[in-house]
């Protein structure tokens, strides 16, 4: 039996690592320029997924009326603690991004960075999940960003290897561009303790945003754009701009 996200962020280190550890860093230049773009001032936007707080943080620091939702308990107590600290005033909540507790057009925009559509699976809940974004949204723009394929060569040449064997065995039905997490903490993970990450490529995820109502504007790589990080690996982002009509 494969784990799911609990299991990843349940380690202490990986949850300092996309927590506390990235929360003083504010948006990413990428994430900056796509807000100052794509967002209007002042207005209310919901982060989905915010982790330990770093893009919540960020857009509130700009004047934006921010509401902030994480599925794990863990996440939603450094947000509110962090935002305490900052003297920021945020409503930081628990929420499943498939069924947000929200009323329909209750935001201006939606925020919905890093690693959390790569954790939904099936394909179908993919799709749900930007269904629910776009559901709780005025008309108008959304930033989402996903892992890309595109970052190296070999990553392309790895999932088409993968995914070709897994059209002779495949006993756990996983979706093409599905990955193990092989290590959490650091260490190697036990084979019953194994995260699947979905990684996207830009025509699926296109294909997906279509499916749930998007218009996609745009799409930056983070890895283009920031070129002089000190670590390179932590760029494997497409940032797309999303329109709902």
């Amino acid at each position: 039996m494969t784990g799911d996200m609990r299991t990843f962020y349940e380690n202490e280190a990986e949850r300092r690592k996309w927590g506390e550890a990235l929360a003083g860093e504010g948006l990413f230049p990428t994430e900056l320029q796509l807000v100052r773009e794509a967002f209007v001032p002042g207005g209310r936007v919901l982060d989905v997924g915010c982790g330990g707080g770093r893009e919540a943080f960020g857009l509130a620091a700009l004047g934006f009326q921010v509401t902030a939702v994480d599925y794990l308990p863990a996440f939603v107590a450094a947000c509110r603690q962090g935002a305490a600290a900052r003297g920021l005033s945020l409503d930081v909540r628990q929420a499943d991004a498939a069924e947000l507790p929200f009323a329909d057009g209750a935001f201006d925009h939606v925020m919905m960075v890093g690693q959390l559509l790569g954790h939904v699976r099936p394909r179908e809940r993919r799709r749900q999940v930007l269904r629910e974004i776009g559901r709780v949204m005025r008309p108008g723009t959304a930033i989402v960003s996903t892992n890309a394929i595109e970052r190296r060569r070999w990553y392309g040449a790895y999932f088409w290897l993968l995914n070709g064997w897994r059209r002779v065995y495949n006993p756990l039905g996983l979706e093409p561009d599905d990955a193990f997490v092989r290590r959490i903490g650091g260490e190697k993970s036990a084979s019953g303790e194994r995260p699947l990450f979905h990684w996207y490529r830009t025509p699926e995820f296109r294909r997906d945003a279509a499916a749930a109502g998007w218009r996609v504007e745009r799409w930056l790589r983070r890895y283009e754009q920031e070129r002089a990080l000190a670590d390179p690996s932590t760029s494997g982002e497409t940032f797309y701009v999303l329109r709902k009509e």
